[in-house]
């Protein structure tokens, strides 16, 4: 039996990037809401740091890649974008040059940008800001949590006196992640 080879791959439902400007109000960080001043600039094919407006923004990677000292010389905090189909290696040495990484969720059925961050805080040492932006529902935020993002913007109309709820909702964990919680089962052994 031989293979079909006319059968296409489905195409992707949604993009991996940001694909408008974000900016939002308010977020999230460090379980406190606090005003966000960032905008996040949308990847497009011609985008050049003369077309980034001259508050504080999070650059796409390819950018940040391309023309790293244009961004920085513009004096204002750094922050990169890693889509979900990129990849954190590509900064690792350069994470010291970076005060925020944003992760662009645009589908919450797509686990990528949770590896991501916790590459970042595990593997690579990341101690700035993880920020999470898109489609991040409220379960989503204490496993993001776990896995290093200690920042959030939600979707609009999204009430982040909540959303604030949802980092106390399971007290106990069963598996080791970036956040170095004490597994339910370490507990129980040192009871007996």
């Amino acid at each position: 039996m031989t293979a079909n080879r006319n059968l296409k791959a489905r195409p992707k439902a949604t993009p991996d990037r940001i694909q408008n400007n974000i900016q939002s109000e308010k977020a999230i960080v460090d379980r406190a809401i606090v005003d966000s001043a960032i905008q996040h600039v949308a990847e497009t094919d011609a985008l050049s740091v003369a077309d980034l407006p001259s508050s504080a923004v999070s650059v796409p990677l390819n950018l940040w890649l391309d023309e790293r000292d244009a961004v920085i010389a513009r004096g204002q905090p750094v922050a990169v974008q890693i889509a979900a189909d990129e990849s954190p290696e590509d900064l690792a040495d350069q994470l010291d040059s970076i005060d925020m990484v944003v992760l662009p969720f645009v589908s919450h059925v797509d686990g990528r940008s949770y590896s991501h961050a916790y590459k970042l805080r595990t593997r690579f040492g990341f101690k700035g800001e993880i920020r999470a932006v898109g489609d991040v529902k409220f379960d989503q935020l204490g496993f993001l949590t776990r896995v290093g993002c200690n920042a959030f913007e939600l979707p609009d109309g999204e009430n982040l006196e909540t959303a604030l709820r949802a980092f106390d909702e399971f007290s106990e964990v069963y598996q080791p992640s970036a956040d170095q919680g004490r597994l339910i089962f370490s507990r129980r052994r040192a009871v007996h």
